[in-house]
């Protein structure tokens, strides 16, 4: 692993140490402190001075080593981080207080204290506390007493230095964003702590299928990727989960979900599980999902693709749903498919539509350059994939009166979908929904049509695999605008980068129409540029160089996810 690339962290915890900018943060994994992920910059002293120290990592420790010694570091549980050090070396913990009213505490006794650093832009507070070092806390504080929150140009700084006749130090950095804490009595053992921290992990990385020498480090890269950012339930979460990235995006936004769990089926089932219905816990009384949950925020604004009822049915060819979770997922996935038909066909014609991109997942895809509220193909096949679903579940449920419902919309939906949706080539295309008109895109979006291979015409699907062939793939996977569209661009999100989730919704779709030889193409080229490039948000499609974020949690789990389809 890189700290400059993959923030270092630990199953459950809200906490990360990141090098960026030349310097090392503790950052803040709370869901609203997205643009103040910095709590704490950590400096190493020497006889009080600030060294300069490169950070030597690995999946459960690093080692900050110095000129004049070393700092060992590790996490003990996912609620505190520890350092460690007998080379004479002190820590300098500095907060960069935002707000003029945000300051720290110390508190405890003359001769022993301990620290609060009340990290209001982080919302959260940590607690810092030693044993056996000399500790002391300087502030320069400017407070606005008209009681405003104004930006302030203050400074918090807690010293942790070895006591006179020793040269050692161990410091514990607590997160505690709720309540309060006292730093605990007994003894710490660093060794014992990262012995437990290794074990946890290597425990999580025997539970994955091995994949061939070549493929080793890149897969153990991916399962940490995903391992660091599993957060324990904490206020909205109600279950272990797994956030986007603890790089740029700490959440769980209501796609990304269903990619983490295709990844970890048959790996961690109870994990698994969790991925789905952590979301679905929060799905209003109209069946809609949030955009996006932390453990702090919820947004409605946008609500993402209905793909749930096509993660349930993959996840189900690798592990098992017992009547009572199919009874569960029957009730989530009707719920949100009607959430749709009630409330997302604001014209009443029968198909549903997308009021903005972001509710498609692929945000600035060509199909909404023009900034209008869209019938697009790929959602009404998601609705028949859906009730295609929906159906298989009442046949195993004996829910007759409902398989005959879910029949009768299905085909009514499809009808439309076949007359609607496509040219005289025979492929996709979107609407403007107001007027009807076509718009002329040659995103990906509409492709995803294939969901529904099986039910579409022959000539459809043949229209669309050509496409795809001639137009979409790369040497370094399937491009989400055509290579040769006047819209593509080498990084422009959605408008050209290669993405994990429409890989391998592309790959599912076309093996699911017998297309077997091109879905691999696409699952092994992902996997050839993730293992070059690592596991950024995008890639170039051209290049195949990593774009945006670059550790991001659904690239190692469509990784991971691919690497155990080709048996690498």
């Amino acid at each position: 692993m890189n700290i400059e690339i993959t923030p270092f962290s630990y199953r459950g915890s809200y906490m990360s140490l990141f090098k960026h900018n030349d310097k090392l943060w503790l950052q803040s994994l709370h869901g609203k402190s997205k643009t103040h992920m910095d709590s704490l910059e950590i400096l190493i002293t020497h006889k009080n001075n600030s060294i300069p120290f490169e950070v030597i990592e690995n999946y459960t420790s690093l080692l900050l080593k110095s000129d004049f010694g070393d700092v060992k570091v590790c996490f003990d549980t996912a609620q505190k981080i520890v350092f460690f050090s007998q080379d004479n070396l002190g820590i300098r913990l500095e907060s960069h207080p935002k707000f003029n009213f945000e300051y720290n505490f110390q508190l405890g006794k003359g001769n022993n204290p301990y620290y609060i650093v009340n990290s209001y832009k982080n919302l959260t507070k940590y607690l810092v506390y030693e044993k056996n070092s000399q500790t002391s806390l300087h502030q320069s504080l400017n407070v606005d007493n008209t009681g405003s929150n104004k930006i302030a140009n203050n400074s918090s700084i807690i010293n942790i230095a070895p006591k006179e006749g020793s040269s050692s130090i161990l410091v514990v950095i607590q997160d505690i964003p709720t309540n309060m804490e006292k730093p605990i009595n007994s003894a710490l053992d660093f060794d014992s702590i990262q012995k437990i921290a290794q074990q946890n992990f290597d425990d999580f990385v025997k539970k994955f299928k091995p994949v061939q020498m070549s493929y080793q480090n890149i897969q153990k890269n991916a399962i940490y990727t995903i391992w660091s950012a599993i957060v324990n339930p904490l206020g909205n979460l109600k279950l272990t989960s797994i956030y986007a990235s603890n790089n740029k995006f700490p959440g769980i936004w209501s796609w990304d979900h269903c990619f983490m769990a295709l990844a970890i089926a048959g790996v961690d089932d109870r994990l698994a599980w969790d991925q789905m219905k952590v979301v679905f816990q929060h799905q209003d009384e109209l069946g809609q999902l949030p955009g996006s949950i932390s453990d702090s925020t919820i947004r409605w604004n946008f609500s993402k693709p209905p793909i749930q009822a096509f993660a349930f049915q993959k996840m189900s060819q690798k592990m098992y749903f017992d009547e009572p979770r199919l009874r569960e997922i029957y009730q989530w996935i009707s719920k949100q498919v009607n959430f749709y038909l009630n409330f997302k066909d604001s014209n009443g014609d029968g198909i549903c539509e997308y009021d903005h991109g972001n509710d498609s997942g692929q945000d600035n895809s060509s199909v909404f350059a023009n900034n209008v509220v869209v019938d697009s193909p790929d959602l009404s096949a998601y609705l028949i994939f859906a009730m295609n679903y929906l159906m298989k579940l009442c046949k195993k449920l004996n829910q007759g009166e409902k398989l005959e419902y879910w029949t009768k919309r299905k085909a009514a939906l499809l009808s439309k979908f076949k007359t609607y949706f496509f040219d005289e080539n025979n492929l996709p295309f979107a609407r403007e929904m107001f007027i009807g008109q076509k718009i002329h895109s040659q995103g990906l979006l509409p492709l995803i049509s294939l969901i529904i291979g099986n039910d579409l015409e022959p000539a459809q699907v043949k229209a669309i695999v050509s496409d795809l062939k001639d137009n979409f793939i790369s040497p370094f996977g399937v491009a989400t605008e055509a290579l040769n569209s006047p819209l593509y661009q080498d990084d422009a999100y959605w408008r050209g980068p290669i993405w994990g989730p429409s890989s391998v919704i592309m790959y599912e779709a076309l093996k699911d129409v017998g297309e077997t030889d091109l879905a691999q193409e696409i699952a092994e080229k992902f996997c050839k540029t993730v293992k070059k490039y690592g596991f950024a948000e995008n890639f170039n499609a051209k290049t195949g160089i990593g774009l945006r974020d670059k550790s991001f949690s659904w690239t190692a789990s469509a990784f991971l996810y691919f690497a155990n389809e080709l048996n690498l």
